[in-house]
């Protein structure tokens, strides 16, 4: 029988706060741990914290990075630690991580060649061809769920582990079976109606919008100077107007931005061509807790009556920002449909990894919210 148990903590170095929140946690475990999820803000030496788990929790598969933000236990997010633990009869674990993007061939060798069960990948977001990264993904034979992350980026690049490795930067992967895992995914951002001509642009950076450089479009729209937009706060603040781009079937596909960049241009972690238009995105309070709570009723009813043991929800670091004044509000409407008796963790990331089914693409979404809850599979 599978069991899941969560811990939160805050206030200690790495290493010390991994350590008491893996006593609590076997504390509370009746069965040996199979694997562990471990996510810290940028305040703690996440390697060091994987060492000390490593002499706790055995030779199990951990799985996790440095990200913006966390849930406490009341669902505000902010700085601190979350460790997740799990293990059963059936459940089996593998991890890697990758410096860098790999070979097809040696990415096939460290996933197992499961026909079931859970990728996860966590990514880092300063990086390019994150297309590549993803088609790899493809090539596994399971759902996904994962996030592109860092920590605060002026402070350096986010710590990813994968399996018993832990380093900066790269991706970091598990791969778990023996769970039964529901999906589901919304947004809060719709179109503005106002739309900018893409008119130049090299990779990950957009440079000009309307012919005007990013920054300048920027004040125009949103009547803040250009010269504020690549410093604090409004650097950061620019991922709540994402770009949104029309698709055939009506759809949008979101492309948010990380920052301003210091000569005004836009970096995305998803290119977007030359001569495309776009437009501006704007995120609204009820939409997007109304879009939180469609997504765990869709991934309550892919369990297909099966009770949930862990609630995780990735969510895009833009809706911190939207709920800056009431940051507990998502997390309460949560709890209003899965009750108090389900662990629930919170994660903040730059992007959410997605793949709901196997017989679909994995997707990167932006200024998303993806809530999987994990089940027993027996």
């Amino acid at each position: 029988m599978l069991q899941i148990v969560s811990e939160y903590g805050v206030g200690s170095l790495g290493r010390e706060l991994s350590v008491r929140l893996a006593h609590r946690a076997l504390r509370r475990l009746d069965v040996e741990p199979s694997a562990a999820f471990l996510w810290a803000t940028a305040e703690y030496n996440l390697a060091d914290a994987v060492k000390a788990l490593q002499v706790l929790l055995g030779d199990i598969t951990i799985w996790g990075s440095t990200v913006r933000y966390v849930w406490n236990a009341e669902g505000h997010p902010g700085p601190g630690m979350v460790l997740v633990v799990l293990g059963g009869e059936g459940v089996e674990a593998r991890g890697a991580r990758f410096e860098r993007l790999p070979a097809a061939g040696a990415f096939a060798n460290a996933a197992p060649s499961w026909q079931d069960g859970l990728t996860l990948a966590l990514i880092e977001a300063m990086q390019s061809r994150l297309k590549r990264w993803l088609a790899l993904l493809d090539t596994t034979n399971t759902l996904t769920l994962g996030g592109l992350v860092g920590g605060r980026f002026r402070v350096g690049r986010p710590t990813l582990v994968g399996g018993r490795a832990a380093g900066d930067g790269g991706a970091a992967l598990a791969w778990v079976k023996g769970l039964k895992v529901g999906l589901g995914w919304g947004t809060g951002w719709r179109s503005s109606g106002l739309w900018v001509d893409i008119t130049e642009s090299r990779g990950e950076w957009v440079a000009a919008l309307n012919g005007h450089p990013a920054s300048e479009e920027l004040a125009s729209v949103f009547h803040q100077p250009a010269r504020q937009w690549p410093y604090a706060p409004l650097r950061e603040l620019v991922r709540l107007y994402p770009l949104g781009i029309r698709q055939e079937d009506g759809s949008w596909e979101i492309r948010a931005p990380l920052h301003v960049e210091t000569d005004g241009s836009l970096r995305m972690t998803s290119p977007i061509r030359r001569g495309q238009r776009a437009y501006w995105m704007v995120g609204e309070e009820e939409d997007a807790l109304q879009s939180a709570e469609d997504a765990a009723t869709q991934a309550l009813r892919a369990l297909d009556g099966k009770p949930p043991l862990l609630a995780l929800a990735m969510i895009d670091a833009s809706w911190y920002h939207l709920f800056a004044s009431h940051e507990e509000k998502v997390a309460q409407r949560l709890r209003r449909l899965l009750g108090t008796e389900v662990p629930l963790v919170g994660v903040y990331t730059y992007g959410q990894i997605l793949r709901p089914t196997t017989d679909t693409p994995t997707r990167l979404l932006h200024n998303h919210i993806v809530v999987a809850l994990l089940a027993d599979a027996f």
